[in-house]
């Protein structure tokens, strides 16, 4: 099998890190290694690993000044992958928890694989009710607008799609490429990996690892809007893309909510109900919520535009703010 080094970029995580750790650690070996770099965080977690990493089998730094023009994320990355010893590089999120012998099922599937970038698509574990309605917009908006099969097969990068959770690629193919180097002021990493691996000829792998991984991201609201909405017109790709997508969002699953009042149009408004609480039902079980879920969708499509809204005003004004840090959003 590979070797492997797992490389962790972490800001302001002291609540999440050590879970991720302690379920990393009995899994490291002579030929998977694990590093993080601690970017700039005043919470604790300098703290945390001071203490702790040499116990765990980790090692760690402090992120060097970030250049102008760089995202943290890709920033820290960056500098992960030049101390990375592994034929493969596993770029995971801080707030990601991993079962018992996921390391070795990945390096065995890296041996086999034929793909130049391969991500993962974990079971969601929200703090909340209102959080995991909010989440459930991620796996509606992918798998209802960009089925994955096409995502890995399609060539076109327009089609590209990973997950920036967890990415893995060849350390050669990092070394030939520069992925971070090129998207480093993208706030949307993933995609953007994703694409620029395709427009090099390379492939994707989306695996299903519900079973093995798990992400518990944003412990509050407030926090996940400005999660998603640090993306969310990026996503479309433009404001006036964002504005449309909204309207079209409050259209389709809104209105008939309000259609049911009106007596000519309440069976194709029952119907269309029906038909909205199936889909994101079906959204929720891809990522291990439950299906029952779905029959709240009106709260998630309402927190949904609210999230947008947000996010088109933050890349009017040219701003998007994050963990204490201001980046230039591209309108």
């Amino acid at each position: 099998m590979p070797t492997l080094s797992i490389l962790i970029p972490a800001r302001n995580e002291r609540e999440n890190l050590p879970y991720l750790l302690e379920s990393l650690a009995p899994q490291l070996s002579c030929e998977v290694e694990c590093w993080v770099c601690d970017d700039g965080s005043d919470d604790g977690t300098t703290e945390w690993l001071e203490q702790h990493a040499t116990r765990l089998g980790v090692r760690w730094f402090r992120s060097a000044p970030r250049p102008d023009g760089w995202v943290g994320k890709n920033w820290a990355c960056y500098q992960l992958a030049a101390r990375a010893q592994g034929e493969w590089l596993l770029f995971l999120d801080a707030d990601m928890r991993c079962e018992g012998g996921f390391v070795n099922a990945l390096r065995r599937y890296l041996a086999q694989t034929d793909a130049h970038l391969v991500s993962a698509i974990p079971t969601f574990t929200p703090s909340s009710l209102p959080v995991a309605l909010l989440k459930l917009m991620v796996p509606f908006s992918v798998f209802t607008l960009l089925p994955l099969g096409l995502a890995e097969r399609h060539p076109n990068p327009a089609f590209a799609f990973a997950n920036g959770q967890v990415i893995a690629l060849r350390k050669t193919d990092y070394a030939h490429w520069l992925p971070h180097f090129f998207v480093r002021g993208t706030v949307l990493e993933d995609v953007a990996l994703a694409a620029l691996v395709k427009r090099h000829g390379g492939t994707v792998r989306l695996l299903d690892a519900r079973a093995c991984l798990r992400v518990s991201m944003y412990s509050t609201l407030r926090e996940a809007m400005d999660g998603f909405a640090k993306n969310a017109v990026a996503i479309c790709r433009s404001v006036p893309m964002a504005v449309l997508v909204g309207v079209m969002l409050a259209m389709v699953y809104l209105y008939p909510l309000a259609a049911l009042w009106m007596p000519t149009q309440r069976g194709l408004a029952t119907l269309a109900i029906g038909l909205a609480g199936v889909i994101f039902g079906l959204s929720a079980r891809v990522v291990g919520l439950p299906f029952r879920l779905g029959w709240l969708y009106a709260g998630s499509v309402a927190l949904g535009l609210l999230t947008l809204g947000r996010s088109v005003v933050w890349y009017r004004r040219g701003a998007i703010v994050w963990k204490g840090r201001v980046y230039r959003a591209l309108r």
